[in-house]
């Protein structure tokens, strides 16, 4: 804790040390919230079995019940973020949550040449009868699922521009990709993130709880467990 504190400190950043005693998982969120943080930061232990369990029983915690933004830094981030450009990948879908995490990056002053790439996906049909194994033409007339189709590519692209706009407006480097890619937002999201490659994924959390989170799962949350950058998961 000292080293951490002497480190910051000697970047510019006033630091104070706290030593509690008590479960981590648990009295990290309840520290911040009595504290009232704006941001913790935790630290992934990588990507071995025994990291993303070592991540689940902690960081995992704190994403699921902090009262602020959360973000997991991978082992991989190197030196200060003031000293060298950045390749943001900001996740969104258009909802409040979403537009909240480009604000906020827009409203921070990252390195000279940083660069923020937006990504809107276009989620694919889920049947809600999981045992159908019928052609979906098959089931829904063709107009429909084409309907359903453009629909969901007309949120996509309008997702992007909406952030895009949020962001080029606050004199930040904004781009994308010509169209929204299609499948799981997880998969998708952590996709191109390697691909790109990107130092820092950014999503806003939509606030899921209880059975909520257990049926829909959570994107923020498997793209902070399973990426190979850091990743910040914004709260309103």
């Amino acid at each position: 804790m000292q080293a951490g504190v002497e480190k910051l400190s000697r970047s510019g950043h006033p630091a104070v040390p706290e030593v509690i005693v008590g479960f981590p998982r648990r009295v990290i969120s309840d520290y911040a919230k009595e504290w009232h943080a704006d941001l913790i930061m935790v630290g992934s232990h990588g990507h071995s079995a025994i990291g993303r369990f070592l991540l689940g029983s902690v960081a995992q915690a704190v994403l699921r019940t902090a009262p602020c933004s959360v973000e997991i830094v991978s082992p991989g981030a190197s030196g200060p973020a003031s000293s060298h450009p950045m390749k943001i990948l900001l996740a969104t879908d258009g909802s409040d949550c979403s537009l909240g995490a480009a604000r906020s990056l827009a409203n921070r002053p990252w390195p000279a040449g940083t660069v923020v790439k937006v990504l809107s996906v276009e989620e694919l049909i889920v049947l809600q009868n999981q045992m159908i194994t019928s052609p979906l033409s098959s089931i829904y007339p063709a107009s429909l699922i084409e309907e359903l189709l453009q629909d969901a590519q007309d949120r996509a692209s309008s997702a992007v521009e909406t952030a895009k706009g949020i962001l080029l407006r606050a004199g930040s480097k904004a781009v994308s990709d010509p169209a929204a890619p299609v499948g799981e937002p997880r998969g998708v999201i952590l996709d191109a993130a390697k691909l790109w490659p990107a130092d820092l994924i950014v999503l806003g959390s939509h606030g899921r709880r209880g059975l909520d989170r257990l049926l829909m799962g959570s994107v923020s949350e498997a793209v902070a467990i399973h990426a190979d950058c850091s990743v910040e998961v914004i709260r309103a």
